[in-house]
């Protein structure tokens, strides 16, 4: 698992969402998310799914499905089973591929260790390596900015504020990563993982001024990837905010908020979700 984690957060550091998302959902092998929709990658999409239009999702390379899927790759209207798919990254689809056999109701996710629920947890704690990795991708591009604009005759990344920023922000992360590698198989501490990556992004955000806060500009890459945690995370392993808040000065950490299970169609679907909350 530890190994795994770390090689979720350099997939999404080096190569985005859609490269980390693969590489987790491959991993954790979950049957199905949670709710209505599943987030995947855009390359990994069956032709004839039906996917919610989100434009910051598809700049991304992800797409939101609606979920469960027929044998012909469609979503299944509510009055049937579900049909049991399966991640392969080598499967002619290219990913997720509906089997021909419908699974069983319940029968598929039971508890233990050995249940879907064990694959829904690993695959929680590797969505948080991947929001990780794009968080410390979004330091890097906050200090890379600031290092080419100057005040006072020095580059602005040389201020004591933004390099205790800098720092908080770094630290923060490797302490979300050694959390998710002791504990990855708890809910609450993968949750409690989630809850710190939504402020460290902002924290990161905020070293880019204004346009940290553009929906469309380098905070995209974490908002999407907080909005593709709401599809898989199961509703034990929630972050807490329905929505991905700016931390204000009163609770920057998120805890003592209600962990809801979201509404995984309307988190993603909703036009309010075009542009990143702030509040």
């Amino acid at each position: 698992m530890s190994d795994m984690i770390a090689a979720c957060e350099a997939a999404a550091h080096a190569g985005g969402l859609a490269s980390g998302l693969a590489l987790a959902l491959a991993e954790a092998g979950v049957p199905a998310p949670p709710g209505p929709v599943a987030a995947l990658p855009t390359s990994s999409v069956p032709a004839a799914a039906r996917v919610v239009p989100h434009r910051l999702a598809e700049r991304e390379g992800v797409s939101f499905v609606r979920w469960p899927l027929t044998p012909d790759g469609t979503d299944a209207p509510d009055d049937t089973n579900a049909p049991e798919n399966t991640y392969d990254a080598d499967s002619a689809h290219g990913g997720y591929a509906p089997n021909d056999a419908y699974a069983p109701d319940a029968a598929d996710h039971a508890d233990g260790p050995d249940g879907a629920d064990a694959g829904a947890h690993r695959l929680a704690a590797l969505l948080g390596a991947v929001r990780a990795g794009l968080a410390r991708r979004l330091l890097d591009d906050a200090v890379a900015h600031l290092s080419g604009r100057v005040a006072e005759g020095e580059p602005i990344s040389r201020k004591q504020m933004v390099r205790g920023t800098v720092a908080d922000v770094h630290t923060g992360l490797e302490a979300v990563l050694r959390l998710l590698r002791v504990a990855g198989d708890v809910p609450a501490a993968v949750a409690d993982a989630h809850d710190r990556i939504t402020a460290l992004d902002w924290e990161a955000a905020k070293l880019l001024g204004a346009s940290g806060f553009v929906a469309d500009g380098a905070a995209r890459p974490g908002y999407v990837g907080w909005l593709v945690a709401q599809t898989w995370l199961p509703a034990d392993g929630m972050p807490a905010a329905r929505h991905a808040p700016k931390p204000s000065p009163r609770d920057r950490s998120g805890s003592g908020r209600e962990r809801p299970r979201p509404a995984a169609l309307r988190a993603v679907a909703s036009p309010a979700n075009e542009e990143v909350r702030t509040s």
